[in-house]
């Protein structure tokens, strides 16, 4: 499959502010900037995208209160939103998924994160969601809490995991997320190089669902083509920096061996 990239960069290439308290949620508040979204959605849908993720990434509920929306309505409204947009765009394609993206909030009180992700998954589920996506986890307490609440409420669960400086530990956290119930675990958030490593010492000790998002470079294309096939992939897609121009080359990329 082919996860879709990002639509920060995209906004900002077009001049829309994506920057805090509001990130994308900015563009998500009037009608202009949600068919932005939108066509940003299509292109990469169009570049050969096989899932699309709603702008859900700052929908906490506790985040969306900080921009002084209202408790709520008014905060369950910018969730639907983001995943209206998403899947208008996906139309009737056959085989197209909407992910809704749950952010890190970055902190560890089990007892917090139940409540602050649960809300937002809840909402997801009610958008009517295909997975839920918990994207850029430095932690592995709160990527199983995302998890255990995704399943509860009836929905696959992905994680996407940074990479720190160590392989064993992102080998760890791979492990460790996969046990507590994820559908798919992928690597992040890197360079090109640090991610190939990664998935190197990964795949010397899990055989597993796999997936990798690195940052926008240009030999990506030809990194996630070459990693589909050494590494068993069955999810690649862009993250930071990543736009449909990347996503149009890994469809275009010719097979290569390792």
């Amino acid at each position: 499959m082919l996860l879709d990239g990002s639509v920060a960069t995209e906004l900002r290439s077009v001049g829309h502010a994506v920057d805090a308290p509001w990130w994308t949620n900015r563009a998500l508040m009037a009608g202009r900037g949600r068919a932005v979204v939108r066509s940003i959605h299509q292109a990469h849908l169009d570049a050969g995208a096989d899932v699309l993720t709603a702008a859900t990434y700052r929908c906490s509920r506790e985040e969306l209160l900080g921009l002084g929306l209202a408790p709520g309505s008014g905060t369950a409204w910018m969730v639907h939103a983001a995943v209206g947009v998403a899947r208008a765009a996906a139309g009737a394609r056959p085989g197209v998924m909407v992910a809704g993206a749950v952010g890190p909030l970055g902190h560890q009180d089990r007892e917090r994160l139940r409540a602050e992700h649960g809300w937002l998954v809840t909402e997801l589920a009610r958008c009517g969601v295909d997975v839920v996506h918990a994207e850029s986890m430095s932690s592995v307490t709160e990527a199983a809490v995302v998890v255990d609440l995704a399943t509860n409420a009836g929905l696959p669960a992905w994680v996407s995991l940074r990479c720190p400086e160590t392989d064993e530990s992102v080998v760890d956290a791979v492990c460790a997320v996969r046990e507590c119930g994820a559908d798919l675990v992928s690597v992040s958030c890197a360079t090109v190089e640090r991610i190939d490593a990664v998935l190197q010492a990964v795949r010397e000790r899990y055989d597993g669902p796999l997936g990798a998002r690195p940052d926008a470079a240009d030999d990506l294309a030809r990194a996630c083509v070459r990693w589909r096939t050494d590494y068993c992939l069955e999810l690649v897609g862009g993250c930071c920096g990543t736009t449909a121009g990347h996503l149009r080359a890994m469809v275009t990329a010719p097979a290569t061996g390792s």
